[in-house]
């Protein structure tokens, strides 16, 4: 068998510095290119000195691994125990993933009349899978094995983001309790502008029951403000959410000033995980007549000052 060493060099040099980009991403972090270049490089030599000289141990597993360190550390550089074994985790992982796509892919498109074909035992019991790719089909079972591995990996990284923005809200009006989900957003600066009091938002499907007829559907396509003026005063159920009521004004994304139907409620408590419940007195929640949500996953959106309270209690009640 003819073995190519130049060829060697530059696939490993490829490969190596594919990795190490990938596991760059994956850790956030942004090394120079020189030290890429370095790290990939040092991989390329060790895969090619193989076919030059032969040093007993040299391909041992201790040896690969003080390797694998050394291009851990030419990469990202040190940076403490704990950041340095993640590197390296992380390094190794990516490792798996490409190099186990890329054999998945060359056994999926072989074609083979047993499965036993490939197989060569040797002496001592050990079994040689046999396994050819030519150079094109390499690159591209690489690059789609990298390519799944990143978009796996972005999308876990997206959510496990979004969760931390995910809250348990329960809103207190009246006897009244309603418990949900809902999602922190940092950009929402809504607020009533008289008063400065926040305003979150929630589906106004959630209180269909406590509102007038037909108003959770009638917010999508009518102002508020008219639906005001058809509260009956002398409906007393009806009146006493009725004085709860606001109109805030807002400006949509086209620019357009507008009015939102909001509710002042008597608290809203905010609890995530294992931290202790933030109390919201001073709060205002807009109805929104759509979904929040087209997953369903949360059905309310939570102004960031609500989060920024103290744990205990916020800002004693005020007239709104």
């Amino acid at each position: 068998m003819t073995v190519y060493v130049d060829l060697v060099f530059l696939t490993n040099l490829a490969v190596d510095g594919t990795v190490l980009l990938t596991t760059a991403k994956l850790r956030r972090k942004r090394p120079s290119r020189t030290r890429l270049f370095a790290a990939a490089f040092l991989g390329a030599l060790y895969a090619a000195v193989m076919f030059w000289v032969h040093i007993p141990y040299f391909y041992s597993f201790g040896a690969k691994v003080f390797i694998s360190l050394a291009m851990v550390l030419l990469s990202f550089g040190y940076g403490g125990p704990l950041q340095f074994v993640r590197n390296f985790g992380a390094f190794y992982i990516v490792n798996f993933a490409t190099l186990g796509g890329v054999i998945g892919l060359s056994f999926l498109m072989r074609s083979a009349q047993s499965p036993w074909e490939g197989m060569t035992y040797t002496a001592d019991g050990g079994v040689i899978l046999e396994w050819q790719m030519q150079l094109g089909l390499f690159i591209v079972a690489l690059a789609l094995s990298v390519w799944l591995f990143r978009s796996t990996a972005e999308t876990g990284r997206k959510r496990q983001e979004l969760e931390q923005l995910f809250w348990d809200i329960e809103v207190r009006v009246g006897e009244g309790s309603w418990t949900m989900k809902a999602l922190l957003d940092t950009g929402n600066r809504l607020y009533e502008p008289l008063t400065r009091i926040p305003v979150m938002i929630m589906e106004a499907a959630v209180w269909k029951d406590q509102l007038p007829l037909g108003w959770s559907d009638r917010l999508q396509t009518e102002s508020p403000d008219l639906l005001i003026t058809e509260l009956d005063t002398r409906d007393s159920e009806v009146y006493s959410w009725g004085s709860r009521l606001r109109l805030v004004p807002y400006r949509a994304v086209n620019g357009a000033s507008r009015l939102m139907l909001a509710v002042k409620p008597d608290i809203v408590l905010l609890s995530r995980g294992d931290q202790p419940p933030i109390q919201a007195n001073r709060v205002l929640i807009g109805l929104d007549g759509g979904t929040l949500s087209s997953e369903g996953t949360y059905r309310a959106i939570v102004h960031p000052d609500m989060a920024q309270a103290d744990p205990k209690s916020s800002a004693p009640s005020q007239p709104a």
